[in-house]
C-alpha cells in the first residue's frame, strides 16, 4: 500500500491532535486529583474540629452544672 504525501500529512496531523488531547486529559486528571486531595483534607479537618467542639461543650456543661454527663 502506497501512501501519498497528502495522506501521510493527514495521518500525522490527526496523530498530533490525538496526542494533544491525551496531554490535556492527563492534565485534567492531575488537577482533579489535587482538588480531591484538598477536599479529603478538609473533611478530616472538619471532623477534628467537630470532635474538639463537642469536647469543649462537654467541659463547659461539666463546669456549669457541676457534674459529669455520661
Amino acid at each position: 500500500m502506497k501512501l501519498t504525501l497528502w495522506e501521510m500529512g493527514t495521518i500525522v496531523f490527526f496523530a498530533g491532535i490525538l496526542w494533544g488531547e491525551l496531554r490535556a486529559i492527563k492534565a485534567a486528571i492531575v488537577r482533579l486529583e489535587q482538588k480531591q486531595e484538598k477536599y479529603n483534607n478538609l473533611q478530616e479537618r472538619m471532623s477534628k474540629a467537630e470532635s474538639s467542639c463537642s469536647a469543649a461543650h462537654k467541659r463547659i456543661s461539666e463546669l456549669h452544672f457541676g457534674h459529669r454527663e455520661e
